[in-house]
């Protein structure tokens, strides 16, 4: 059976060891997870839908007439609980800019209020419709596996199984995050020196000079360009002060010039505005470090925040509710050009997913449909938002084309 060791070094093996515990456990049966989890190579599975309390999905089987339409339900945990658990992980300090990012870091597994997030084999139940009652089956199984690897890549999804918000993980961390009062000066600490009025009426009454013959000046180079080795630890190196004086510079001419300015303090945001330009993808590796990502997490958010800016990164982050009559509207603009239109075509949150042909819209709070391509079991953004959302699907049928 598959456990937490074998997950790769950049998974959050505490999260997953705790989920793969709980499922193995209420499951009981090692021949059914045995199974489940040989379909995970032989099934066609399609995207498996996370949401409060449930975990489903589409699987066919090999020459199989119809999919089966496995799901595996756990016990929500109650507006308390939630409280308790959410009091506890805005208290620790260690990861306060991977919590406010809405992330869960792997060592608040270890936590004993928090590993409460984790459900108990007595809260999981299987079904399918391979059989009438409830019941572990290898279909249930193969998506208690599937879930496994979605917790590994993101364990905030366990937030949303047990009926919680990564969102108002947030909020919660955000509005509860300390904040450190200025130190008050004392006497010792008092300014000394000459005052800004003074100052200026020794300038106004400067000598005067007569002219001086005009002599050919060189503008001189900016300090960072004058930098050969790196500042004392544990100060940002050369290359990063050059990013950031850039990023400030290209800040401050878009406030002159009256564009807007990114808003969000949200870490994971920032970094993904930053690393957006394709200068800036060597810090990739040490920008997910820090934000408990992986390498591969962080190039999608930047490749996300490239291709639609910050409202790319927020829907490629977490699913959030959206209006079913607008999703309706989709699903039929986007028919007439679907590969395979008998294929089943799955309506969730803000998301609309053709897993036949490997391709996820996702409406964004501006109003956009973001498309997304299926590689190797994750959704990656594609180029090509747009508020029809049948432009944006060709977008990502163009994107999966030109791979």
């Amino acid at each position: 059976m598959t456990t937490a060791d074998q997950a790769p070094a950049s998974a959050t093996h505490g999260w997953v060891h705790a989920w793969l515990t709980a499922f193995e456990a209420a499951a009981s049966d090692p021949v059914m997870l045995l199974s489940g989890e040989r379909l995970l190579t032989r099934a066609d599975i399609g995207q498996v839908h996370i949401n409060h309390g449930t975990a489903k999905t589409t699987l066919t089987m090999p020459n199989a007439a119809r999919p089966h339409q496995p799901c595996l339900t756990v016990s929500p945990l109650q507006n308390h609980e939630w409280e308790r658990i959410y009091q506890a992980i805005a208290a620790s300090d260690e990861h306060v800019g991977v919590i406010a990012a809405g992330r869960l870091p792997d060592t608040l597994s270890d936590n004993a209020d928090v590993i409460r997030i984790a459900p108990a084999p007595g809260d999981i139940t299987f079904t399918c419709s391979c059989r009438p009652d409830p019941g572990i089956c290898p279909h249930s199984a193969a998506v208690g596996y599937r879930v496994a690897q979605h917790v590994r890549a993101n364990p905030g999804v366990l937030l949303t199984l047990r009926g919680g918000s990564t969102k108002e993980l947030r909020t919660t961390v955000r509005g509860r995050k300390p904040t450190d009062p200025a130190p008050v000066p004392g006497p010792e600490q008092t300014r000394t020196g000459t005052d800004a009025h003074h100052t200026f009426g020794r300038f106004n009454a400067r000598p005067t000079h007569p002219a001086r013959a005009r002599t050919t000046q060189t503008v001189p180079a900016p300090l960072l360009d004058g930098l050969r080795s790196d500042p004392p630890a544990p100060g940002p190196t050369a290359p990063a002060l050059r990013l950031l004086s850039r990023d400030a510079a290209a800040r401050a001419s878009a406030l002159l010039a009256g564009r807007p300015l990114p808003a969000d303090d949200d870490p994971v945001q920032d970094a993904a505005r930053l690393l957006a330009d394709p200068a800036h993808r060597r810090y990739l590796e040490h920008a997910a470090e820090q934000l408990g990502l992986s390498t591969l997490q962080m190039r999608d958010l930047a490749l996300a925040h490239e291709y639609g800016g910050a409202a790319n990164v927020e829907v490629a982050l977490w699913p959030v509710a959206a209006d079913a009559e607008v999703l309706a509207h989709a699903e039929a603009a986007i028919q007439p050009h679907r590969p395979a239109r008998l294929a089943s075509l799955v309506s969730q949150d803000n998301q609309l997913t053709d897993a036949a042909a490997r391709i996820q819209l996702r409406l964004g709070s501006d109003g956009l449909w973001y498309p997304f391509t299926d590689w190797h079991g994750t959704w990656r953004p594609a180029p090509g938002p747009s508020d029809n959302p049948a432009t944006a699907y060709k977008a990502a049928r163009r994107a999966l084309r030109d791979r």
